[in-house]
């Protein structure tokens, strides 16, 4: 069963969220990515109003800048809010500055800030390599919204 959707601007985002979710959380969920942060959007209030489960919006913040990020994520919330059903719970994520940088908690993945996503590093991450971007706060966050959904839908 569906537990949530997991809204993203680009297709190699996806990959590696999928690669860095634990796999109990992986498997019931459904990946969406679109074309840029309009689609995320417009995507992300057709699955809360249609499907009735919730949603997380995974996107780049472009910016190291509290007060952007927060504007932006204030943004994303007045956009979805009227398609979420009362008890749906939705979150936008915004990664700083974007997914990729999740990869530079990893010293070994540390490469070219151009190659940071391409597939063949994400492919090659080990276990141990994996553990350790699950750290990250950014993942830290993702994990427990999705764990959170996945409770609620049980």
């Amino acid at each position: 069963m569906t537990s949530a959707y997991l809204v993203t601007e680009r297709e190699t985002d996806l990959t590696l969220l999928r690669k860095l979710l634990p796999t109990t959380l992986a498997s019931n969920l459904v990946f969406y990515a679109t074309n840029g942060r309009s689609s995320v959007y417009s995507a992300a209030g057709t699955l809360l109003s249609d499907r009735s489960r919730p949603v997380v919006i995974v996107a780049d913040a472009e910016t190291q800048d509290p007060a952007e990020i927060q504007e932006k994520i204030s943004l994303a919330n007045t956009l979805l809010l009227p398609a979420a059903p009362l008890n749906v719970p939705f979150k936008v994520l915004f990664a700083v500055p974007t997914i990729a940088s999740i990869l530079l908690a990893e010293p070994a993945t540390q490469g070219s800030p151009t190659a940071q996503l391409d597939p063949t590093v994400i492919d090659r991450l080990t276990p141990n390599q994996i553990h350790t971007l699950q750290q990250h706060p950014f993942m830290q966050q993702l994990i427990e919204f999705l764990s959170g959904a996945a409770q609620q839908v049980a």
